[in-house]
This record gives structure tokens, C-alpha cells and sequence, in this order.
């Protein structure tokens, strides 16, 4: 049980509201995103199986097995102070979901991305940014709420520089964020862009094995990092600023999140069907063309605090009038209510839209009440979760998108980047590593490289393997184009 200590000049009303928030962030059963243990981790591993992953794995980072390339994290390559706190956050995660690595720190390159998706809702606070409002390219913003709980907290405590988070688990928290899509390419955040092409970059220029390996798999939890926060852009109340709606008013988390957790579990979300291409990081969650999943997630749905306000309808208001007065009340231009039934009393009746239940109604005398329910919850999963898993996997393939591809003859090699958005970035260079027979690494070129040209280095007589990367940027954005190459022997003149 979680204990919360109160400053002593807190008053008896104070102390109230400090504990009312306190049970709400710090209880076992509230969820903050979708259910990170199970939600999370199936719809990852879900993305994982429809994106190129495992075949840029096994073809083009040297690792056979791809996707179920067992990967060891060697702490003690890291820092001190890095590895302690990695080991404590991996600790916590489930044995039973199959991705927690086993005691010698030893988990698949799959499991290693679905355990980063995970960590990404740990500490809860960190999931403060991962709301994204499409309309405004802000993330969560308590402004509306400020005459409330919060600001009656924030103004009892923060002339002391205390928070609510600090009662509640000693941290600082507070309900404003990053956007979802800053927060992925913040230097800040240790699963995010950076972090990612770092550990790319790292996996194959460090120059001994155990150092590569550690590099890839902190790179494998960056993915999973990034790949959780996009798939927070499916989950509505993420997408129309609805923390206190979604996640305070019952008290008890998100109905909405518990109903998939509970229903579909880890492994019984259903499948991408595809993954999703997009131009660029950015247009996965919001473009101009209006399909970024964002965008799509909050024109679609409903979320709690987003629901048209209730009203009474008069002795000759029609189904025409009864829409128009529910939509007066909406937060967002879409969705619409249409087909309102003021005839019917007291049985649970649905606005429907393309084949879908989105909102639930009931007319009890003249009052008029919309809300979420189950049959709501279930329409919304069963054909929404799909298409958050092609998001997710359609940003694992964008992000892996780059290839080098490396032909050997005689005693040279020619190096060619493929799978490029657009032309490459001016100065973008090509580094190229040599491998020995003890797995050592060596860079022996690095060389300029222009869009559609080709590399020729010579092959040094003790190499074993051939890799080589280019960190630049093309049409879409940053790119990590990478490739490997096993060699014959090759005999000393």
C-alpha cells in the first residue's frame, strides 16, 4: 500500500484533496494509457510481426534469428549510475508477459521492443506526454481545468515547491506535458529518437561485441518507447485532452482501458491487417492530409469528458432538434450525434457511425443522457485496434526504413544506400567497419555520399564482416541506413 506523507501546513480541506489525487496516481487499479503489461505489449508485438523488423534484423544488423535473436544487455558497459537505474525499472516488469529478460539480462530482440513499450508508462508521470491534441499540436493541458482539484492543490502546496506528485510517490508531476511528438524527439527522453539512433549508431561502431549487443538492445527499448506513445494517439481521451475525464472523474482509471485489458488480455488483440505508410515522423500522428492517427482517433470516437452535455427535451423536439442540441455541446467538430431517438424511454439506444456504436444514449422522462458503455467500448476496440497496430508498424518500418547493401568482389567492396524517402541530406557520409576473426571492430573509411552513388573501399585481408552505416536525413526526415556482410576468408597476397 502506498503511503503519502502530508506537509504539516496543510489544512484538514487540504489534506483532502492531496489524498484524493494521490489514491487516483498511485492506485494498483488506475491505468494511465492503455494498459502498459498487457495493451501495450500485445499491440507492440502485434506492430513488430506486420513491419519489416524482423527481416531488417536478420538481413541487414547481422543477427540470423531476427525478431527471436536472443540479445544480452551487459550492464556493466554502461555507466554506473545508467545501469542501476535500468536494472531497477527492468526488474519491475512481469515475469508472466515474456518480455522481462531472464536473470543473466538475456531477452529476444521482440521482447526487448515490447519490454520498451512497457517502461515507457514507468514512472507513471512520464505519460503526462503522451497526449497529443491534433487540432493545436499541444500536448495535455489542465488550462481548462485550473478553477478545480488541481489548482486548488497547486496553490496549498507550491509555496513550499512541493507537488501533488511529491505527496504522492515523491516525484514531481503535474498535468500539463510535452506533445506526444516532442516528447519523442526530446534529447530528455532515454526512449526516444536520439536515444535510438544513438544505439543504432553504437551497435555497430563500438568496438567490441558485448558493447554492440548492449547498444542494439537499449536501441530495441527506444523503439518500444516510441512505438507505446504512438499507439497512445489510438486511445481517444489522449487525443482530445481528457486526463480528467478519462482518467479522475471515476476514480478508478480508464473504464475504456480496463474493458481491453480485460477482454483481450496480451494475447488476444487482434492483428494488423498491414502497416501503415506515412511520409514522416510527424504525419503518423497529424498531416495535411488528415490521416495521421491522431487526427483520425479524435475525429472518430468519443472519450469521457468529451461527451455531449446532458438536456431536456421538449413535448414537440424532434430527433433533428435533439441531434442539434447535443452537438451545440461538443468539444470537437467531429463526431457528430445523428439520429437521436426521442421516442424511446428508458432503454440504452447508440449513435452509430460507419457500422460503429460511438455513443450511448438513454431518455429517462425529459432528460436526455449520453455516456460510454461496454457495447460502446467493444465496437471501438474490435475495429480500432487494428489500425492502431498498422500505425505502429508502418513507424517501425519508416524508422528502419534506410538499407546498405554491400557487394564483395575480389578484394573490395561496393557500399549502395537504399530504402531512401527522397534525396539524402548534403554531407551525409558513409562509415565503414571491418570485423576480425575475435570480433573486434575497427572503422576504416568513412567516406561522402551523394543520393544514388555508390561507395568502393578496399576489404582488408583479416576481415571477417563488413559493416557500415549513414546517419544523415532524407525526404523523410531522420535517417539510419545501416547494412552487414559476412566474408570468406580472404587470403593475403
Amino acid at each position: 500500500m502506498t503511503s503519502v506523507t502530508f506537509p504539516s501546513r496543510l489544512g484538514f480541506q487540504g489534506r483532502l484533496v492531496v489524498l484524493a489525487l494521490a489514491l487516483a496516481c498511485a492506485s494498483p487499479n488506475t491505468a494511465f494509457a492503455w494498459d502498459a503489461a498487457t495493451t501495450h505489449a500485445g499491440m507492440t508485438k502485434r506492430a513488430l510481426a506486420a513491419s519489416r523488423f524482423h527481416a531488417v534484423l536478420a538481413h541487414q544488423l547481422g543477427r540470423p534469428l531476427g525478431i527471436l535473436e536472443p540479445l544480452r544487455l551487459d550492464l556493466g558497459t554502461l555507466d554506473p549510475d545508467t545501469a542501476r537505474l535500468l536494472k531497477d525499472r527492468l526488474a519491475l516488469l512481469d515475469p508472466a508477459g515474456g518480455y522481462r529478460p531472464s536473470a543473466d539480462d538475456v531477452a529476444t530482440s521482440g521482447a526487448w521492443v515490447e519490454a520498451g513499450a512497457v517502461l515507457s508508462m514507468t514512472p507513471p508521470e512520464r505519460v503526462r506526454n503522451h497526449f497529443f491534441n491534433p487540432g493545436t499540436g499541444r500536448g495535455l493541458d489542465d488550462g481548462p481545468g485550473l478553477s478545480g482539484t488541481v489548482h486548488a492543490v497547486r496553490l496549498v502546496l507550491d509555496e513550499g515547491g512541493a507537488t501533488v506528485r511529491d505527496a504522492a510517490t515523491g516525484q514531481a508531476f503535474s498535468l500539463d506535458g510535452m506533445s506526444a511528438l516532442a516528447w519523442i524527439e526530446a534529447r530528455q527522453n532515454d526512449q526516444g529518437l536520439i536515444a535510438f539512433l544513438d544505439g543504432l549508431e553504437r551497435s555497430v561502431s563500438a568496438g567490441q561485441p558485448r558493447e554492440r549487443e548492449t547498444a542494439l538492445v537499449r536501441s530495441l527499448l527506444a523503439l518500444g518507447g516510441m512505438v507505446a506513445v504512438l499507439e497512445d494517439a489510438g486511445q481517444p481521451a489522449f487525443v482530445r485532452n481528457d486526463f480528467r475525464g478519462e482518467f479522475l472523474a471515476q476514480g478508478a482509471g480508464s473504464a475504456f482501458e480496463r474493458y481491453v485489458a480485460d477482454r483481450y488480455g496480451a494475447v488476444a488483440l487482434p492483428p494488423a491487417a498491414h502497416a501503415m505508410a506515412r511520409p514522416d515522423l510527424a504525419s503518423f500522428f497529424a498531416a495535411s492530409d488528415g490521416k495521421g492517427l491522431a487526427q483520425t482517433t479524435q475525429q472518430r470516437f468519443f472519450s469521457p469528458g468529451t461527451l455531449p452535455d446532458d438536456f431536456d427535451i421538449g413535448a414537440g423536439d424532434t430527433s433533428a432538434v435533439a441531434d442539434s442540441l447535443a452537438n451545440q455541446s461538443l468539444k470537437f467538430p467531429l463526431p457528430k450525434v445523428a439520429g437521436v431517438d426521442v421516442a424511446a424511454s428508458g432503454r440504452t439506444r447508440y449513435v452509430k457511425q460507419d457500422g460503429r456504436r460511438v455513443l450511448a444514449y438513454q431518455r429517462n422522462g425529459n432528460r436526455l443522457h449520453f455516456f460510454l458503455d461496454q457495447t460502446v467500448y467493444a465496437d471501438t476496440a474490435r475495429q480500432w485496434l487494428p489500425e492502431v497496430e498498422a500505425y505502429a508498424a508502418g513507424m517501425v518500418d519508416y524508422l528502419l526504413r534506410g538499407k546498405v547493401e554491400i557487394a564483395v568482389a575480389d578484394h573490395s567492396a561496393t557500399f549502395t544506400v537504399a530504402g531512401l524517402s527522397g534525396a539524402l541530406e548534403t554531407g551525409a557520409a558513409l562509415h565503414v567497419f571491418s570485423e576480425r576473426a575475435d570480433g573486434s571492430r575497427q572503422e576504416i573509411a568513412v567516406r561522402p555520399l551523394a543520393t544514388g552513388a555508390s561507395v568502393v573501399v578496399d576489404v582488408p585481408h583479416d576481415a571477417k564482416k563488413l559493416a557500415a552505416f549513414v546517419r544523415s536525413r532524407d525526404g523523410g526526415g531522420p535517417l539510419f541506413a545501416v547494412g552487414e556482410k559476412s566474408l570468406v576468408v580472404i587470403a593475403a597476397d
